[in-house]
């Protein structure tokens, strides 16, 4: 729904949620899920306590709306990524997106992949497996399909170095190698060409 169709009422209403959301992330990024506090976050929002419950039922509701929208945003890097591009250029695309996500939305990434089990919400498994495992399985798949990977090689592993090689990189650029000055960005994007191509060059050897 647009925002532009909202009455001035709805239009608070949606104003104070997100207020609130943006506070319990700042939270969370500080201490932990397990550490949240309705009472603190109302304070923190200029809110009263009371108040939360009408636009969340429980902490364990306002933690899922954290994640929820963290997952969201992911998966629009993601999905933003052209899919008719040749194998390797989208697979390398989604490793520069996932980059690109953590790098711009840092208490996001650092929430939804270091709190897996900060709430009970099936709805959670869903947006994990649309905006990260399943887009890269696929994009594993077709750099088999296009013979850039080796074929006795199980994708489940590709799979997984992939993801550990991107994920990793993104982790220690938001936290040991934060004040660190160099261009990780760069090393980031070569690494992954690297990687590539050693695969690719393994295949046809």
């Amino acid at each position: 729904m647009s925002t532009a169709t909202l009455t001035t009422r709805e239009r608070r209403a949606l104003n104070t949620r997100q207020a609130i959301l943006d506070t319990a992330r700042e939270l969370i990024s500080e201490r932990g899920p397990y550490g949240l506090s309705l009472r603190e976050v109302a304070r923190r929002s200029d809110y009263s306590p009371a108040g939360l419950y009408e636009y969340f039922e429980s902490k364990d509701d306002l933690i899922a709306a954290v994640l929820e929208e963290g997952f969201e945003r992911f998966a629009g890097y993601l999905l933003a990524v052209p899919q008719d591009l040749a194998s390797q250029d989208y697979l390398l695309e989604l490793g520069k997106a996932y980059l690109r996500f953590a790098r711009e939305n840092p208490q996001h990434f650092m929430l939804i992949f270091n709190s897996p089990n900060a709430c009970d919400n099936p709805d959670l498994d869903t947006l994990v497996s649309n905006s990260t495992l399943s887009t890269l399985v696929n994009a594993v798949h077709n750099s088999v399909a296009a013979g850039d990977f080796p074929p006795n090689v199980p994708e489940q592993e590709l799979v997984l170095a992939a993801w550990s090689l991107v994920h990793g990189m993104a982790t220690l650029q938001l936290t040991q190698l934060a004040n660190v000055a160099y261009d990780w960005q760069n090393a980031s994007e070569n690494a992954l060409r690297a990687w590539y191509e050693g695969l690719r060059a393994l295949t046809r050897s």
